[in-house]
């Protein structure tokens, strides 16, 4: 029989027990599920211990400890305590010019979710997460998501008040990141024209392509792509490809296998300075017609959360009539959200494609539903282990 998810109204002891049942699996770093487990019990269990007063009120400081843990990132407090640390106060003013009664606030909070840590008075040390936040990657994504997710979706409650009623935002012209700047600009667009808030964007999307596990490391590439492939036709179309991560680490692990195809918007492609000659580029918009009949596989990676339905069917539409039935295959590399107990980063990823551009993570169920109404078949949905994102491998 399969565990139960741990519920926040179990008493602590059976917690604590079911937590003391998976110890012996915590040292196996391949047991993902065992960790998760863990996780779930350790957030149950302090449902339980603390007062749920306590928890409630925490909730409401949440946006505090936030934007405490951007100041920091914004004064470099993380790079000068990894670099320097255990470090004073006093020294950290000195190197980042900031006051020191300002700095001491700021840390004492981000100390309190375990970002740094106080060794002795007003004196700071780097714990794991202190060394993760000194990374370029993730100082940029909170630049970013501070500004084009915290501070739209903090615009919510007068969103919708104006709105009239509680509905999904569907529309990327008309929505929080419109609302909460007031501009009539796309979200995208509205990162194009911001230069340093675009570069943190792409350090961010760069960091995130580099620590995920790639999609060709545990979907069977050779039975469900190279197998049946003709050599006359294109092999794989990176549509929205960006800088080209995806389709240069599928060159370099089959290589010479077939003609490869890079697609993304002009000011995308132009800006590329650095693609294996093997790979051909085209300047495409996906809502358009696509230029590439007949490839093997259509390739979209985390394109379609970007997007409600009635967006998803326009891009639909436009590869399904560039697809051969019986032999090209969409693949769409994005998130399976569970049905039930999504994580917290799951649950947090769906809201921020709300707030940044009415788009939506989506559940097994949900993926059916828009595939289908498209015209198009699942044949399987493929996971990782883990929680990283999956592959719907999809014919028509």
């Amino acid at each position: 029989m399969a565990p139960q998810d741990p519920n926040a109204n179990d008493d602590p002891a059976t917690l604590i027990s079911r937590l003391q049942g998976l110890v012996s699996r915590l040292g196996n770093d391949g047991d993902h599920k065992a960790k998760r487990e863990c996780l779930q019990l350790a957030n149950a269990l302090t449902a339980q211990l603390e007062p749920p007063e306590h928890t409630a009120i925490d909730m409401a400081f949440s946006p505090v400890i936030a934007t405490s843990v951007r100041l920091a990132v914004d004064m470099n407090l993380f790079e000068h305590i990894v670099r320097d640390g255990p470090v004073t106060s006093a020294r950290l003013a000195a190197l980042s010019g900031a006051e020191e009664l300002f700095i001491i606030r700021i840390l004492r909070i981000a100390s309190t979710v375990h970002f740094v840590e106080e060794t002795a008075a007003n004196t700071w040390k780097a714990t794991r997460i202190t060394e993760v936040m000194a990374r370029k990657g993730i100082s940029a994504s909170h630049r970013v998501i501070s500004e084009v997710v915290v501070r739209p979706f903090q615009s919510a409650p007068d969103f919708f008040l104006q709105k009239g009623h509680y509905s999904c935002p569907t529309d990327p012209k008309n929505g929080l990141v419109q609302f909460a700047f007031d501009t009539e600009q796309s979200a995208f667009d509205y990162l194009g024209s911001d230069p340093s808030l675009l570069a943190d964007f792409n350090i961010t999307m760069e960091a995130a392509a580099g620590k995920r596990i790639k999609w060709t490391e545990w979907y069977p590439v050779h039975s469900r792509v190279l197998d049946g492939a003709l050599e006359d036709t294109v092999l794989m179309v990176d549509v929205g490809g960006g800088d080209g991560h995806d389709i240069l680490h599928f060159n370099s692990k089959f290589p010479n296998s077939g003609r490869l195809v890079l697609e993304d918007l002009g000011a995308v492609t132009e800006g590329i300075e650095k693609l294996d000659e093997s790979i051909e580029k085209i300047s495409y918009d996906f809502f358009t017609e696509q230029p590439i009949k007949g490839a093997r596989v259509y390739f979209y990676h985390h394109i379609f959360h970007d997007w409600s339905d009635y967006y998803c069917h326009k891009i639909l539409q436009r590869v399904a009539a560039a697809m051969t039935p019986g032999y090209s295959k969409l693949l769409i590399n994005d998130m399976l959200v569970p049905e039930q107990g999504a994580s917290k980063y799951q649950a947090g990823a769906d809201i921020s494609m709300m707030a940044f551009s009415g788009g939506m993570e989506r559940t097994k169920p949900q993926w059916r539903a828009l595939l289908e109404t498209a015209g198009f078949q699942i044949v399987e949905f493929w996971e990782p282990a883990g929680e990283g994102d999956g592959i719907i491998e999809v014919v028509i």
